[in-house]
Parts: structure tokens; C-alpha cells; sequence
């Protein structure tokens, strides 16, 4: 037996030790949220991620998030299609972004001083997508993290009766388009025709507001089911939407002027999807669960975060200096569902 061991530990390891041993997984929380994964300098991530794709997909429906981080920083492109070929369009959100090419995003421009609330991206529509990827282009130097938190946790924690009004009421997301984010931006085009007809094609009704605004409404489920993992998650932005979010650091932050009113800078609201208000407090209580579950990391440059866009919400932190995360998306849910568009 000494002799057999003794064989064994004179073996050279075979290149899948090796490779293993290049990359480490961990976590930065007891949450395990997100899965870390460490590269040395020598491995070509996206290669790695290529050939690791099922296992990876099965890590994510896990841990709802995966970070990648290298001692090289990877190519964004390059690493996102590594992981999925499928890449969607933003085209139609509340964020305030730019387009930096054909498929790849800034993430959220909203006046740095301000916390974006955790949400589920496109959470608000009839389609989303399922995978978010960031880049680490530039780590702020002061805050600027993105938050996470894991949906099916939301879920289970939630008090019972607030739990059942999201199941069973559904929401009604009201959307103006206005100073912060124009309709013309958020669509991409100067046709009103072009927005009613997108607006029509996922079930969103349109209101036209004097000579140039825009409202709109759509109805969405609140708590919903995971096409793959089949787990119920929480996917809702009431805590984002709703108009007693609005404080006066939010209001101070957007107002350009004296004469700025509220409905102008705070043009969003969420109501019961049969239009009756829902009360600030039952908000408050959702968003005090969401901040007592959410984890975050410090962004390190050319780090890569891969987001089940279901199973874990994101946000950000208010920030100090430069900072330059991307963004981009993958995976129709529609898709998914067999529901294409």
C-alpha cells in the first residue's frame, strides 16, 4: 500500500490538476453571495469559462451570483460570450445609461451621492433578462459597490401577510418619463408611433402628457417562479418606485431649479395592480428586510460579476472620485419560457 501511495505522489499531475489548482474558488460572506472565483495570471478566463460553462450554470443557480476575479483582468466581450452567446437590449428601462456599443451599457448614471435601491432589472416588464454581466473598468475610490441579495431569501423572510398581498395583488408600475430620463432616451427614438408600438407589443398603455411627456402603465406580477430552477422568488421594484421614496436628498440631488416640482422629479409610482395605493408603511417594512439581507464587495479592477437576474437583486452605493462599471445583458426570459416575442 506505502509502495502504491508512494507511486501516486510521484505522478505528474495531469493538466486538469493543474488548472484547478490556477483557480481558487470562496466567498466574502457567510451569505455565499456571490461565489468567488480567483484566477491566476496565467489562465485565460475566458477559455476557462468556456470549457467550465455547466458547472458554472449550475454554481449560479446556487449562489444567484459569481464573481470572477484575475490577476490579468479578461476581456469583457470575450468573457460574457464565453459564458452566453445570447446578449439583449436595454432598449426601454427607468436606468439612466448610455449605450458604449451595440450590446455593452454604463451601468446606472444616477447622481453618485444617491443609493440605488436592490432590484431585479426589467422586473417592471413582461421580458428581462436572465443574466446581468458587470465589468470593473474603474473601482471608485471611495463606495460605489453593487450591492446583492438573494430574491428566494426576500421571499421566505417576508412577513406572511405582506407576502401574500405582493402573491396575490400583483402591481401596477406607473412610469413618466421626464427630466431625469427622457422617453427619447429611454427608447431610443424621436417616433412616438415606434414607442406605442413597442409599448403596445409588451403590454404597456400609453399616456401622452401635454406637448412631450410620457406616462406609462403596466401591470407585473410581484412573486414569480425561476424558468429553470423552478424556486419562487421575490421580482418586484415596489421599494424603488414607490412615491414615498422620494425624500429631500433625492430632491436636492435631481432638482435643477427652484421651479422643479415633485411629479417631475420623481415621475414614478407603484400601485396594486388594480390601481389602489399601497400603504408607505407596508414599503418601509419590504425595504428594511431588503437592506437587512443585502451583502456587498469592494470592486477591484477587471472584475467580472455574472447576476441571475432573478434569483438575486442588485443596487449601488453612493461613490466618491471616478468611477466606470459596464454592463451587459443576456437571455430573454421569454425565451426561456418558450414565450418569444
Amino acid at each position: 500500500m506505502k509502495q502504491k501511495f508512494g507511486a501516486l505522489a510521484t505522478t505528474a499531475p495531469t493538466p486538469a490538476q493543474v488548472e484547478t489548482s490556477l483557480v481558487r474558488r470562496g466567498f466574502l460572506n457567510e451569505q455565499s453571495l456571490p461565489l468567488v472565483l480567483e484566477f491566476d495570471a496565467d489562465v485565460n478566463v475566458p477559455s476557462w469559462i468556456s470549457r467550465h460553462r455547466s458547472e458554472l450554470r449550475a454554481d449560479l443557480h446556487r449562489y444567484g451570483a459569481l464573481l470572477f476575479r484575475s490577476a490579468t483582468p479578461p476581456d469583457f466581450q470575450e468573457t460574457v460570450r464565453a459564458f452566453s452567446a445570447d446578449q439583449v437590449d436595454y432598449r426601454g428601462g427607468t436606468a439612466i445609461r448610455s449605450r458604449v456599443s451595440s450590446d455593452t451599457y454604463t451601468a446606472s448614471e444616477y447622481p453618485e451621492q444617491l443609493v440605488i435601491r436592490q432590484h431585479s432589472e426589467f422586473c417592471y416588464s413582461n421580458d428581462w433578462p436572465m443574466l446581468l454581466f458587470f465589468y470593473c473598468d474603474v473601482p471608485s475610490r471611495v463606495g460605489g459597490q453593487t450591492p446583492l441579495v438573494d430574491n428566494r431569501t426576500l421571499l421566505r423572510e417576508m412577513p406572511s401577510q405582506i407576502r401574500q398581498q405582493f402573491a396575490e395583488r400583483d402591481l401596477l408600475y406607473v412610469r413618466g418619463y421626464g427630466y431625469n430620463r427622457t422617453w427619447q432616451r429611454s427608447y431610443e427614438t424621436d417616433s412616438r408611433a415606434e414607442v406605442e408600438e413597442i409599448c403596445a407589443r409588451e403590454g404597456r398603455r400609453v399616456e401622452w402628457l401635454g406637448d412631450d411627456q410620457l406616462r406609462t402603465y403596466e401591470r407585473r406580477l410581484a412573486v414569480t417562479s425561476h424558468p429553470v430552477t423552478g424556486e419562487r422568488v421575490w421580482f418586484n421594484y415596489a421599494i424603488g418606485f414607490h412615491i414615498s421614496r422620494m425624500d429631500d436628498e433625492i430632491r436636492d440631488a435631481l432638482s435643477t431649479s427652484e421651479q422643479d416640482t415633485d411629479s417631475q422629479l420623481w415621475p414614478n409610482n407603484v400601485l396594486w395592480g388594480d390601481g389602489a395605493e399601497i400603504d408607505a408603511e407596508v414599503i418601509n417594512t419590504v425595504n428594511d428586510l431588503v437592506v437587512e439581507h443585502t451583502v456587498q464587495f469592494d470592486w477591484q479592477h477587471g472584475d467580472v460579476l455574472v447576476v441571475d437576474n432573478m434569483l438575486c437583486g442588485h443596487g449601488r452605493q453612493p461613490y466618491q472620485g471616478p468611477r466606470r462599471i459596464l454592463l451587459k445583458m443576456a437571455e430573454s426570459y421569454a425565451k426561456a419560457v418558450g414565450n418569444d416575442r
